[in-house]
């Protein structure tokens, strides 16, 4: 279990040992935290037919199945785009027969916030109404867009978000090469987020990005060139610019509104990116073009 969410799932399943745990958990926060491996290790105690503090036993039958990805009273619901109601209708039937095992039965739906309104409605009597010792986990970063009837007939955990010194020792764990601190800064919040950028072989590091911008900067290198460069990846790039301005804003006080309008400007290029037919190049290049222009001089 991740350090930052050692505490929420004690308290959990301290609930579910003195039978106080709610059916219907929403698990929400933000992307790269844990949330799937959370609720996949919360959902094998809830199994475990010889629980001992808080910790499932690992070698009862429910565990050694679970273990193996074919316990039959687990059931998750997963979509690349939107959860269908169809995905629905067959996990709540699924869930509508005595368990197998004679144990718990769980359910997870992993990005709930993607079940379209029909889907939703259909999930909400099991919801109200479980069969017994039944459990549903429903996972968001985006529980604005659930229903409000969804929202009120499940208890929300709020998973809690690590902050730069977690992140950092738990990375110092996990990564054995230097990382930039200000790239630690940027993802400190999403750590799983953090490795996934580290591991993947990307054509463009963090250090080449900010290689890059002080060569704009300093005019080494024309900002159309680094924005054909940098198209493949230009939604990173954009969001790697905001940060990027946001810790000049706060470091370089005479620059204050012109950086912050470029801040601006880079957080409306990420929507304009993602819309079709836009040449995602000119997008990038003007706003280096900008950033150039600023000429700002190294403190």
């Amino acid at each position: 279990m991740y350090p930052w969410l050692i505490s929420t799932f004690e308290q959990l399943a301290k609930r579910r040992q003195a039978n106080k745990l709610h059916h219907a958990l929403l698990l929400q926060g933000s992307q790269g935290i844990g949330k799937t491996d959370f609720a996949k290790q919360f959902a094998a105690l809830l199994l475990c037919a010889k629980t001992s503090q808080g910790q499932r036993c690992g070698v009862c039958h429910a565990c050694l199945l679970q273990d193996a990805g074919n316990h039959p009273d687990f059931h998750e619901v997963m979509s690349d785009k939107q959860i269908g109601v169809d995905q629905i209708r067959e996990a709540i039937k699924k869930l509508s027969g005595s368990a197998q095992l004679s144990g718990a039965k769980v359910l997870i739906i992993y990005a709930a916030h993607t079940m379209t309104e029909s889907s939703a409605n259909a999930l909400l009597k099991t919801l109200e109404e479980p069969t017994a010792n039944t459990f549903l986990l429903l996972l968001t970063h985006k529980s604005e867009r659930l229903l409000p009837t969804v929202l009120s007939r499940c208890e929300r955990i709020v998973m809690p978000i690590p902050d730069t010194t977690q992140t950092q020792a738990w990375l110092n764990t996990q990564w054995d090469k230097p990382v930039d601190a200000e790239f630690v800064s940027l993802y400190a919040s999403s750590p799983l987020t953090l490795l996934d950028e580290l591991q993947q072989e990307h054509k463009i590091s963090y250090e080449v990005f900010k290689a890059g911008l002080q060569d704009i900067i300093k005019q080494r290198v024309n900002p159309s060139q680094l924005a054909a460069d940098w198209q493949e990846q230009v939604e990173k790039i954009l969001k790697w610019l905001q940060f990027w301005l946001h810790l000049q804003v706060k470091s370089r006080p005479q620059l204050p509104e012109a950086l912050w309008q470029l801040h601006q400007q880079a957080i409306k290029s990420v929507k304009r990116v993602r819309n079709p037919g836009v040449n995602k190049v000119l997008v990038l290049n003007q706003l280096l073009t900008d950033i150039a222009m600023l000429k700002i001089k190294d403190k």
